[in-house]
């Protein structure tokens, strides 16, 4: 039986403890493989894993589960009532970069963010809430000594979908999100996203993107936690950044459909629905919502 295991690395520990072994395992390893004592990749302890105890003689002792150690993350060390508020109406993660600051009295009643920053002015924390002040997901940030951010989570407190967040990015077949999960961002040095994962609560990993990137065309592949290959879409873009064409693939690089974005001008917008054949089935006139945050 083989296990197909993505991006945990960097740490794999075997040492002795008076009379026992300890070996670490991630949450994706298979049962044989822990009986056995024989960890076939390296693991991240921050991330979620086992903690595998073994006799001297190699005959497994214990084994317990262990949660994601986000608690070693900058942005939840902080003091949040330290921190500074503010509020905005616009957020731009990739730039990281808040924009048309209101007061807090003129954010009732109106789709907002509040933002936490710290006594250096660095982000900590942006959360989105509705016209009805409920909160919806917030932006963790997470930057190094230098105060560079090459990464960040968001956590979601409502059950979701991620393709109605970026349709770019993600794809329908596989953007569910939970009460309580995190996808988390890994950015380029343009503030891309390269990876990102989907964890839940505890920090187990359900699924995960990889982006690469053109000046035309945006390709997303999307996995399973174990690395099996789901499929892929490539988003097509037309002048000013606009939407083009996303065409759908299966996991054999076949075309499954597409959807293509006309702009007869700039208050409206025309969507195609594509089949596998390639034939238009659907067409409708949508009107662009130009304040849309």
């Amino acid at each position: 039986m083989k296990t197909a295991i993505c991006f945990f690395a960097s740490f794999y520990a075997l040492f002795a403890q008076n009379d026992s072994l300890v070996k670490y395992y991630s949450t994706e390893i298979i049962r044989s493989n822990i009986i056995k004592g024989r960890p076939e990749i390296e693991v991240d302890i921050n991330e979620a894993h086992f903690k595998a105890i073994y006799h001297p003689s190699g005959r497994l002792k214990s084994i317990e589960y262990i949660p994601a150690n986000l608690d070693k993350d900058r942005k939840y060390n902080i003091n949040r009532e330290k921190l500074t508020r503010l509020y905005y109406l616009r957020w731009d993660p990739r730039k990281q970069e808040l924009s048309e600051g209101i007061t807090k009295n003129n954010s009732k009643g109106v789709a907002h963010y509040q933002a936490l920053l710290t006594v250096n002015g660095i982000i900590n924390t942006v959360d989105y809430f509705d016209k009805n002040y409920i909160k919806q997901w917030s932006f963790h940030m997470n930057w190094d000594d230098y105060d560079r951010s090459n990464k960040y989570d968001i956590e979601f407190y409502s059950n979701r979908n991620l393709y109605e967040l970026n349709k770019e990015l993600f794809a329908p077949d596989l953007s569910a999100i939970r009460t309580g999960w995190k996808a988390r961002y890994e950015i380029n040095s343009d503030g891309k996203p390269e990876r990102v994962k989907v964890l839940d609560a505890l920090g187990n990993l359900f699924y995960y993107y990889e982006f690469t990137y053109t000046k035309k065309w945006l390709k997303s592949k999307y996995y399973k936690q174990d690395s099996t290959f789901v499929g892929s879409h490539t988003t097509r873009f037309a002048k000013g950044k606009r939407i083009a064409k996303i065409t759908y693939y299966d996991e054999n690089d076949e075309m499954k459909k597409a959807i293509s974005y006309e702009y007869p001008n700039k208050n409206t917008m025309l969507v195609s629905s594509i089949n596998s054949k390639g034939k238009i089935i659907e067409k409708r006139l949508i009107p662009l919502d130009l304040d849309k945050r």
